[in-house]
């Protein structure tokens, strides 16, 4: 016949051990203050909202008290009288559509060097060829084309999956974030100078 080992441990007690009767019992002076100082930023909040004074006199720079205006006599005030002539109107956008720059054009004149580099994207390097040709396939899904080359160094042969070349280092940055989006996270980008 199974035996109830769960109602078992409940009624069993150690022999020797005292225990308090009382260790569900929570302070009663931790629930009071909890209660007041829930109460007293529930008042503060009551404050703030609805107890704000309705004028307030700040100093200007001059030492002379500024004008106490009411909500309400504001919106009155504003339909009645025109603007000050001290508040200035800003023309900005009319001044920059207006406005012309002129570059010289020497400025204007790339450099000697721009075109002498174009721009290589190295994505790997694998000792076996079948994982260079995943990594290919991987580079065709995002829709980029890529090359295997076979590459011997002094530890063996190499197969590196590139793309490009490119004539801006601006398009081989592009096609680098497209394929960081695809996953594809470990491609470089290498300056090759033009002979």
């Amino acid at each position: 016949m199974p035996k109830d080992y769960a109602k078992a441990k409940k009624g069993r007690k150690k022999s020797g051990a005292s225990r308090s009767k009382n260790n569900g019992n929570k302070p009663i002076g931790l629930m009071i203050v909890t209660f007041f100082l829930a109460a007293a930023l529930i008042a503060l909040l009551v404050y703030l909202k609805w107890f704000q004074p309705a004028s307030i006199n700040p100093t200007d720079n001059s030492g002379k008290q500024a004008e106490t205006i009411k909500p309400k006599q504001a919106d009155k005030e504003a339909d009645a009288e025109p603007l000050d002539e001290e508040v200035p109107f800003y023309k900005t956008h009319e001044e920059m559509v207006n406005k012309t720059v002129e570059i010289p054009l020497e400025d204007l004149k790339l450099p000697d060097d721009a075109n002498k580099y174009e721009y290589l994207m190295p994505c790997g390097s694998f000792r076996d060829i079948a994982r260079a040709e995943e990594l290919e396939a991987q580079i065709a899904l995002a829709g980029y084309e890529s090359q295997v080359n076979q590459v011997t160094v002094e530890s063996g042969v190499w197969y590196r999956v590139e793309l490009g070349p490119f004539k801006s280092k601006r398009t081989a940055e592009s096609i680098r974030h497209r394929l960081q989006d695809n996953g594809l996270n470990y491609c470089k980008i290498w300056p090759k100078k033009i002979n």
